[in-house]
């Protein structure tokens, strides 16, 4: 028990120090490291009352973070798309320079194949420029699609929204004025981050279904751990 508690810590700081060399340290990646130093740690240090306390609070916090992680992968599967929406949304996320992140490769191929599915869909890229940018994510995923062959009289640019919110917000506008108050929208975004996608989406009055990319495995920790901080923000103050 206790090497075996001792190596998967271990492993989870080096599976953390490899993606954050691949991908950009964030909160999650933070979490993700505290966990696997405390589990290489847990039977190495002197045992006080202290100690005690630190080790509960942990237990607790794990346990925690193992239902909502079961919460934000689950619920998305229960309202997936069947290729008869009127409208498809891609969630914007990273650009370096004018390359799509990974994770935006896997949004937009998620696209793609619902448009194979369903051409008479609109697309609705939404993305706006972030400091690191260079173009806006919106016109980032315009270049990538079409260049994939999608043709760009199926395809609207969002490039104002900063957040997921504002992402449906904006969205929903344009989607009213091309094709009224009754449509049925299937939202695209990466698989941790579709729960609360769709809480969002729904408090902007949208009717919609996910449709969910994955996630590249050495991202998977990070992100769902710091997922559960957002979905917890989500649910104090309903953005």
């Amino acid at each position: 028990m206790k090497k075996a508690v001792t190596i998967t810590g271990i492993f989870i700081i080096v599976y953390m120090l490899l993606s954050c060399l691949m991908t950009n340290f964030a909160s999650g990646s933070l979490l993700a490291l505290i966990m696997g130093l405390s589990m290489a740690l847990w039977f190495h240090v002197p045992d006080n009352m202290v100690i005690r306390i630190c080790k509960v609070f942990l237990i607790i916090t794990s346990i925690f973070f193992i239902i909502m992680i079961a919460l934000i992968s689950l619920i998305p599967h229960a309202d997936k798309a069947d290729y008869t929406e009127e409208a498809v949304i891609v969630l914007g996320c990273g650009v370096n320079g004018t390359t799509p992140t990974d994770s935006l490769v896997r949004r937009m191929d998620k696209g793609i194949d619902y448009y194979n599915n369903n051409n008479k869909a609109l697309i609705v890229l939404s993305g706006g420029q972030g400091s690191q940018e260079d173009i806006s994510e919106a016109q980032a995923m315009y270049n990538y699609m079409t260049e994939k062959g999608i043709p760009a009289k199926n395809i609207i640019i969002e490039d104002k929204a900063t957040s997921t919110y504002e992402n449906f917000k904006y969205s929903k506008e344009i989607l009213d004025k091309k094709l009224g108050n009754d449509y049925r929208v299937v939202y695209i975004t990466n698989n941790f981050h579709a729960y609360r996608a769709g809480r969002l989406a729904r408090l902007n009055g949208l009717n919609v279904r996910s449709y969910s990319a994955s996630t590249a495995p050495m991202s998977l920790l990070p992100c769902y751990l710091r997922e559960v901080l957002a979905v917890l923000k989500l649910w104090i103050f309903k953005r």
